[in-house]
């Protein structure tokens, strides 16, 4: 199977500033309860262009996004010129990527998790920046090999591509992906009801199974709302894909535990004119010796790079 997007297939894109009629729905919406109706209850899912704008009240892409990692993990991203995509039941959210149909459809998601913040965020250094004595890195939302621009879908969100394919393999006898297609930049919908964050991913009509997962992914509980998570996404199954409902489909295809996706973690390439962008913060809590560390580093691969200290002041 090979998933590739292309141009032809896109939607126009909507606007990126709000119009009325769009504030009207929002408020429609709003005075509905916040999360509390099911915004799309259709096989197609919620997560679409007029979820994003009327709901979530996106009104543009982030043209950067930040990441609070590691020194090492900086040290692994510039030396090997890629991106880790972790696959969701790795993550530190037992909860994620939950479906009522398909078990273990966690296992069929990767992502790379960033933030859209500028200011920085002490819980983010807290949980993810080495205890506040990692980093902090700035990168253009159009990382990738390709420095392809992110485009949205009617249906799933943003979507781009990278000059480069990846490879999914499961257990045989379930087919692997071979694919191109990075679904995002796009923003979790933080939501407790379970209508949201517990999908039904397929569909039958007429002895065809319609595959839709555009939502598998995308929402996390409220509990984690501080993150405000920008994410990329790559699937291992395919977008609104079409099978005959028969026995392979169902024993083979969905059965997620006894034919696993065999990798936990895609290393997608980044584009080196993206690194002569890259900025580095330095932890809040960074010793002498670490900060030599992230300059050796950069000087290394990343000698256009940009380096400065934390805002934050910790004692």
């Amino acid at each position: 199977m090979t998933i590739c997007w292309r141009a032809a297939s896109v939607l126009t894109t909507k606007p990126v500033s709000a119009t009325a009629a769009a504030a009207q729905r929002r408020s429609l919406v709003n005075s509905r309860g916040w999360g509390s109706t099911l915004y799309s209850d259709g096989p197609e899912g919620f997560y679409t262009d007029d979820f994003m704008f009327d709901v979530m009240g996106i009104e543009e892409l982030p043209s950067v996004l930040y990441q609070y990692t590691s020194i090492e993990s900086l040290q692994k991203i510039l030396a090997s010129r890629t991106l880790r995509f972790s696959r969701l039941d790795t993550v530190n959210d037992p909860e994620e990527a939950m479906a009522s149909d398909v078990p273990l459809a966690a296992s069929s998601v990767f992502v790379s998790c960033w933030s859209g913040t500028q200011v920085e965020q002490i819980p983010m250094w807290s949980m993810y920046g080495q205890n506040f004595g990692g980093v902090r890195i700035k990168l253009p939302a159009n990382m990738f090999a390709g420095r392809k621009e992110p485009m949205i879908f009617e249906k799933g969100g943003a979507l781009l591509t990278v000059d480069g394919w990846y490879t999914i393999s499961r257990k045989s006898p379930a087919m692997g992906t071979n694919g191109c297609a990075i679904i995002g930049p796009n923003k979790v919908y933080y939501c407790d009801n379970s209508d949201y964050r517990n999908r039904k991913l397929v569909y039958r009509r007429a002895g065809t199974a319609h595959f839709y997962p555009y939502d598998l992914g995308m929402v996390k509980g409220s509990h984690w709302s501080y993150e405000q998570e920008w994410r990329f996404k790559i699937a291992a199954l395919a977008f609104e894909a079409q099978f005959p409902d028969d026995d392979y489909f169902n024993n083979v295809t969905l059965d997620l535990e006894a034919y696993p996706v065999e990798a936990t973690a895609l290393f997608i390439p980044l584009d080196l004119s993206a690194f002569d962008e890259l900025e580095v913060t330095l932890g809040p809590k960074t010793d002498d010796a670490a900060v030599e560390e992230v300059e050796r580093i950069l000087a290394a691969h990343a000698p256009k790079a940009t380096l400065a200290r934390s805002q934050v002041r910790i004692r």
